[in-house]
């Protein structure tokens, strides 16, 4: 009886005593947020939106001034219908981090969509002229994008041009130039250009269509009967294989 008596007792002082964890590290703090923020962006991906949710904002408790998290949480909202806290939080991204290309470029795409086109263009230019940026293509071409928006063909082309100079495999560049190369009488600058983009892609409707346009201006008329084809076979419902239609009757 002695026996179990003191095992109780002693499993009663051992209960009563608590160790005191160490505090974790900053380094450690800071992976911990890096994770969670990673985390976040990759259920966003996935449209899981609720554990995007969660994953930031653990993020942001650990470390409220983690520019990443901002930016990430902004695109969440964005999703989530709330222009409001996007904005706030693409603000608070480059507040705490100026050159932290990614928000300026994503929050220029934010302000383009809303057709603040002035501030957009700002946020395309801080993030392209950031020597660390790892795809100024994007930017570029997003900011090419932006210009037309505001009928500025010449400064859209040498947007996409600057694309093309940063990343020469830019396929939304490389189309968009061709339509503006086309729309400008050079369809033949155009014609290399959509040749390099069937390098990089696969088809698409529009870009088939702008194609067949293209060797229609050049009055080839294999091309144009080879572009015909692949519109129709591939994407027989396109609204560009209807427009084909309208204008070849079958």
């Amino acid at each position: 009886m002695r026996s179990v008596l003191f095992l109780l007792v002693g499993l009663g002082l051992l209960a009563g005593c608590v160790l005191d964890e160490p505090k974790p590290s900053a380094e450690t703090i800071a992976k911990r947020v890096d994770v969670h923020t990673q985390l976040g962006a990759a259920y966003l991906a996935r449209n899981q939106l609720d554990v995007a949710q969660q994953e930031l904002e653990r993020a942001l408790e650990l470390d409220s001034g983690y520019s990443q998290a901002h930016n990430i949480m902004a695109l969440l909202q964005i999703r989530l219908k709330d222009d409001s806290k996007a904005e706030s939080h693409f603000k608070r991204a480059i507040s705490e981090m100026p050159d932290n290309a990614d928000a300026r470029n994503n929050y220029g795409v934010f302000l383009c969509e809303r057709n603040r086109l002035d501030a957009a263009d700002e946020q395309f230019r801080d993030a392209i002229k950031n020597p660390l940026y790892r795809t100024p293509d994007q930017a570029n071409v997003n900011a090419g994008i932006c210009r037309l928006k505001k009928n500025d063909k010449n400064g859209a082309a040498a947007y996409f041009q600057a694309a093309l100079q940063a990343n020469p495999r830019n396929p939304l560049a490389l189309m968009r130039l061709a339509q503006l190369s086309l729309e400008g009488g050079q369809a033949l600058k155009a014609r290399g250009l959509m040749q390099r983009y069937f390098e990089v892609v696969n088809d698409s409707p529009e870009a088939l269509w702008l194609a067949y346009r293209i060797e229609h201006a050049l009055r080839s008329k294999d091309a144009q009967a080879s572009y015909a084809m692949r519109l129709r076979g591939k994407f027989p419902d396109s609204t560009e294989a209807r427009q084909l239609k309208s204008l070849t009757g079958r």
